[in-house]
């Protein structure tokens, strides 16, 4: 067997050797070759965390959004000396982003490096970085001597020695093809740095930015100035390779960077925290709490920049805080889309101004995902670190003035003689007929507008020992719940049922649909927002505008306010109360499920729950109400 068929046809771990590279090149039917090497263990198949996906596009299945098993790479090439050649540079750039990869599964290995990119201090350390290489190759020699013993080669007479384990050095054969490919390489970088273009080191740029946290287009001017200095370093580091190739004495300097603790940057925290744990019960932000949070770290980007969490003062915190409080709770989307400063040199006067409580909420999130970087020790190595978004910097709120209400009999007269109910309208923001049964549900239950929003058909079902019909709240098929105590049944009020909501369940099935389908397929989710979002919003304008109820802390969750009135009212223990609604206000875990009580007591506890007006003209009329 040839020298070149041998080099071709082994197998060797993941090196930077010469002979290594070769290992990863074959060639396909068509004649061309290709470049093909397995992904480590520690990536290959593996979930991609969110924070990598922009910056490792390269080792990333599209269709499964998991990390590649295998990195294949046409070498364009029929030619087998042109292919050696690009195989080779194809090995050290693949081996470098696996590396690369590696460090940053964990937002902790990116957060070391300097925001600010030192271009002396890049060229410094490609340069230094590839004549290390090269001393390795050099010192270690060929790769040949770990994959096969000296036995196994002897039954391979026309096999060139090669030096044993215990040697240094590279042996003869080795160095000759390294000798033949450097001045190859060395010739080409320097008509690339003649021309001063730079693209033929965009992935060793790639990388080393990457190294540091920093993802820029190619397109940019940041990014073409540390690759042009990238391949200064590489035409230096050639021409110093060579040298030695000739015995010349070329040390490789010995530096350090010593660069200060400053922890990941606020979009990575971000990353980090929307992710969740990696434990299988390990709790994850809801959809709409992950969008709000996007949305508040979009605005302190836009304010301060992507700074790192140890570069973010109270002061920082503060000026964000009171800037985000002149921001009205209402824009019109031309508004929404304007960077925050821009949007801040408006007149905003004539828009309803922002709640405190709604400001102190976006401090909150945003001191959550500090905290879970805080426990995830992404912030170990950071001095006397605060956490910048503590309470010291929330507003102080009058809860009296802000605190939810319930309705009262004149409130309840109004929602329920509207034209939804009085004339059969079905608005189109109220999702057709779950403007009629929202409030009536709300009222009649106490459940929560999410609760009610992500009901299917087969949740609104029938005990077989009681046959009392219920409302059955968990998270099977994909639903969240406020808490654990929110996962509860929840007997069907008998006004509901003399209104027609069994008789509105089954003209959804016999239309067609499935009981796993929405109970309120009108009903959708924007986005990332939950299904009840923008029918809250509807709801809210349809409370102030048709039905005439001004005061704003009046809102669809006063139902449940009410609804716990009307428990109270019925004579009903706070226990029971509480199974119903689901609080978990005491540490009993009977209560805290709302199973301390079978569907038995809860069903008669309802039946003595009263609505406070008079609902009896009140009956749905839909496609099979005759």
């Amino acid at each position: 067997m040839s020298l070149e068929s041998r080099l071709l046809h082994k197998r060797s771990p993941q090196r930077w050797s010469t002979v290594a590279a070769l290992t990863y090149m074959q060639r396909r039917a068509s004649g061309t070759y290709e470049f093909r090497k397995r992904l480590p263990e520690t990536l290959a198949g593996k979930p991609v965390p969110p924070h990598m996906h922009d910056g490792f596009g390269d080792l990333i299945n599209a269709k499964t959004g998991r990390f590649k098993r295998e990195l294949v790479r046409s070498l364009q090439t029929k030619d087998l000396k042109e292919a050696k050649k690009r195989d080779h540079r194809a090995a050290l750039q693949a081996t470098k982003l696996f590396d690369e990869a590696i460090k940053a599964l964990s937002p902790r290995d990116a957060s070391n490096e300097s925001p600010v990119l030192d271009l002396g201090e890049l060229e410094s350390e490609v340069f230094v970085e590839l004549l290390g290489v090269d001393e390795a190759e050099r010192l270690e020699g060929d790769d040949r001597r770990h994959l096969q013993t000296q036995e196994d080669r002897a039954k391979w007479p026309d096999l060139e020695p090669i030096p044993s384990n215990a040697q240094l050095g590279m042996s003869a054969d080795h160095f000759h093809i390294y000798g033949e490919l450097l001045p190859v390489f060395e010739k080409e970088f320097r008509e690339a740095f003649a021309r001063r273009d730079p693209k033929i080191v965009y992935p060793e740029t790639n990388i080393a930015l990457k190294r540091r946290g920093i993802y820029w287009s190619k397109a940019s001017a940041e990014f073409q100035g540390a690759a042009l200095v990238v391949l200064k370093a590489h035409v230096r580091a050639y021409e110093a390779k060579s040298k030695r190739q000739r015995g010349e004495i070329i040390p490789t300097p010995a530096i350090s960077f010593e660069r200060k603790e400053i922890g990941p940057k606020l979009s990575d925290a971000l990353a980090s925290w929307a992710g969740g744990g990696l434990a299988q019960n390990a709790k994850r932000p809801k959809a709409n709490t992950i969008t709000e949070a996007e949305q508040a770290v979009r605005y302190f980007k836009e304010l301060h920049g992507d700074l790192r969490l140890g570069e973010i003062t109270r002061e920082k915190a503060r000026e964000f805080r009171d800037a985000v409080a002149k921001v009205p709770s209402a824009l019109p989307s031309e508004l929404r889309k304007l960077p925050l400063p821009r949007l801040l040199e408006r007149d905003l006067s004539g828009f309803k101004p922002r709640m405190a409580t709604t400001v102190n909420k976006i401090m909150q999130v945003l001191g959550g995902i500090v905290s879970r970087a805080e426990r995830e020790g992404f912030l170990d190595k950071v001095p006397n670190y605060v956490n910048p978004f503590g309470k010291a910097i929330r507003f102080s709120v009058d809860h009296h003035e802000t605190a939810r209400k319930h309705f009262d009999r004149s409130d309840l007269k109004a929602i329920f003689s509207s034209p939804v109910y009085s004339l059969g309208e079905r608005p189109a923001g109220g999702g057709a007929e779950a403007g009629f049964w929202f409030p009536l549900v709300g009222l009649l239950s106490g459940m929560r507008l999410d609760e009610i929003a992500q009901l299917r058909i087969r949740d609104l079902r029938q005990d077989e020992d009681t046959k009392h019909w219920y409302f059955d709240i968990n998270r099977t098929g994909g639903r969240s719940t406020k808490n654990a105590s929110s996962i509860r049944h929840v007997p069907m009020h008998r006004e509901l049922k003399r209104i027609g909501l069994l008789r509105y369940r089954q003209s959804l099935l016999k239309s067609g649909r499935k009981v796993d389908d929405p109970l309120w397929p009108a009903v959708e989710a924007q986005g990332q927002r939950t299904r009840s979002s923008a029918w809250s919003k509807w709801f809210g304008r349809y409370l102030r505008s048709t039905c005439g109820i001004s005061d704003i802390t009046k809102v669809f969750h006063s139902f449940r306010h009410t609804f716990k009135r009307m428990t109270r009212d019925a004579g009903l223990s706070e226990e029971m109360h509480d199974a119903l609604t689901g609080h978990a206000n005491s540490g009993s875990v009977g209560r805290a499920y709302g199973r301390g009580f079978s569907l038995g007591p809860l069903a008669k506890a309802m039946d003595q729950v009263a609505p406070p007006v008079d609902l009896s003209k009140l009956s749905w009329r839909g496609v099979d109400s005759d």
